[in-house]
C-alpha cells in the first residue's frame, strides 16, 4: 500500500493546530475577512467532532493522492486552498454579514468534487449529487458553513474541468469533447 505522505502531513498540521487551540496556546480564531485570516481559517478546528470528521474524510480521500501521486495532489490541494480563500474573501467583501468559516471541510469538498469531475463526464446526476452532498452536510447544524462547503465544492469542479482540459491537451486532443479521467 502506497503511503499518502501529503494527506498524512496535512492531518498532522490539522491536529497540531487543533491542540494549540484546545490548550489555549492560540486563543484567537482567524475570523478576519482578509486573505491571511481566511487562509489560516482552513486549518483551524476548535471542536473535537469537527476535526475528527475532517480527519476521517481526509483519510477516505487519500485515495486521490494515491491515484495522482503526491506532487499532483499538492497541486490540487494548493489550487483548492488558493481558490477557496480568494472566493471567500470576495464573498465577505460583497456580503459582510456572512460569518467566517473555519476548518478544512471546504478543501475536502473540493477534493471530492474534483474526483467526481475528473473521473467521469459531468451530468445532471453528478451536479445533483454535489448539491445534496454540500446541502445535507451544511444543514445538520447552524454552525456548519454552507458558504465554505459550497465554495470548496465549486473550486473542485473548476479545478477538475481545468485538469481534464490540460490532460486532453497533453494527449494531443482538442479542448472540447469528452472529459478525461485521472486513472
Amino acid at each position: 500500500m502506497d503511503y499518502p505522505k501529503v494527506s498524512m502531513s496535512i492531518a498532522s498540521v490539522l491536529v497540531v493546530v487543533f491542540l494549540l487551540y484546545i490548550t489555549t496556546i492560540i486563543k484567537t480564531i482567524p475570523c478576519g475577512k482578509d486573505l491571511l485570516s481566511v487562509f489560516y481559517s482552513n486549518f483551524t478546528h476548535i471542536d473535537p467532532v469537527h476535526i475528527a470528521g475532517n480527519l476521517f474524510a481526509l483519510y477516505a480521500l487519500a485515495r486521490v493522492e494515491r491515484a495522482v501521486g503526491p506532487k499532483k495532489f499538492i497541486g490540487i490541494v494548493s489550487f483548492l486552498l488558493v481558490f477557496t480563500t480568494v472566493v471567500e474573501v470576495i464573498i465577505h467583501k460583497i456580503f459582510s454579514h456572512i460569518p467566517c468559516s473555519i476548518g478544512f471541510s471546504g478543501v475536502l469538498f473540493g477534493i471530492t468534487t474534483w474526483e467526481l469531475v475528473t473521473s467521469r463526464d459531468i451530468d445532471y446526476a453528478m451536479i445533483l449529487s454535489i448539491i445534496i452532498l454540500v446541502g445535507s452536510a451544511s444543514m445538520r447544524s447552524s454552525k456548519v458553513s454552507l458558504m465554505g462547503h459550497a465554495v470548496g465544492a465549486s473550486a473542485g469542479v473548476v479545478g477538475g474541468i481545468v485538469w481534464n482540459r490540460i490532460a486532453r491537451l497533453q494527449r494531443g486532443g482538442s479542448i472540447g469533447g469528452d472529459m478525461v479521467g485521472y486513472i
